[in-house]
């Protein structure tokens, strides 16, 4: 694995060279920010969370939005990273599905306290909205080649733009992570939950008469 992408934000974490006290002071942001919301965290509630001084929080990070640009600075690059190259290995578009539920599931979960910031934070957080977009500006090339590699197999819409295509196979797995991890909080995924996923999916891509097909 690329060592510039990691699996969760502990595996970065402990991966880096960071000093003691400014992971101590990372891991209480993610803590905090992840059940009381960016605008309901103060730095010194951080700092006393991590039992810290404000001033060593600040040592390490000059403002609030240096500390959230540096929690999930680690886990943007995971979103994608070489999940694309492994996804466009697999034959069939039944096959893809099931990777790419079963792969960002796994992924989401593992990092659950992270997305929970980035879907409580999007709509308000400037500097979400701004990753946001460079996100999707940077990805547009790996977009491409899969909905290429989507629209070979016949029983796939040919209407389906890319921005339709991104919605019909992320959608469904975010509502499922909201429901499993902000909603009910901390639920366990289920195995007929994916498989459900995986018939939605294709659902979105099919051409309408391929719809009852298994």
């Amino acid at each position: 694995m690329d060592k510039t992408i990691f699996e969760s934000f502990e595996d970065f974490l402990e991966e880096s060279n960071y000093p003691q006290g400014k992971k101590k002071i990372m891991r209480s942001a993610v803590d905090l920010i992840s059940t009381k919301g960016y605008n309901g965290t103060s730095t010194l509630h951080i700092a006393e969370h991590a039992g810290l001084s404000q001033a060593t929080l600040f040592k390490y990070f000059k403002t609030k939005v240096d500390l959230l640009t540096a929690i999930l600075h680690p886990v943007v690059p995971g979103l994608f990273g070489s999940f694309f190259e492994e996804l466009l290995t697999f034959e069939t578009t039944e096959e893809k599905v099931h990777y790419f539920v079963h792969n960002r599931m796994s992924y989401l979960k593992k990092n659950r306290a992270l997305i929970k910031i980035i879907f409580h934070e999007i709509f308000s957080n400037n500097q979400l909205r701004n990753e946001q977009k460079f996100i999707w500006n940077t990805i547009q090339d790996k977009l491409q080649t899969l909905h290429k590699k989507l629209l070979a197999d016949p029983r796939v819409d040919p209407e389906l733009t890319i921005p339709q295509m991104a919605r019909i196979c992320v959608g469904p797995l975010l509502a499922y992570f909201a429901q499993l991890y902000i909603i009910r909080d901390n639920d366990e995924m289920r195995e007929e939950d994916l498989d459900l996923l995986e018939k939605q999916i294709l659902g979105g891509l099919w051409r309408s008469k391929f719809l009852n097909i298994e």
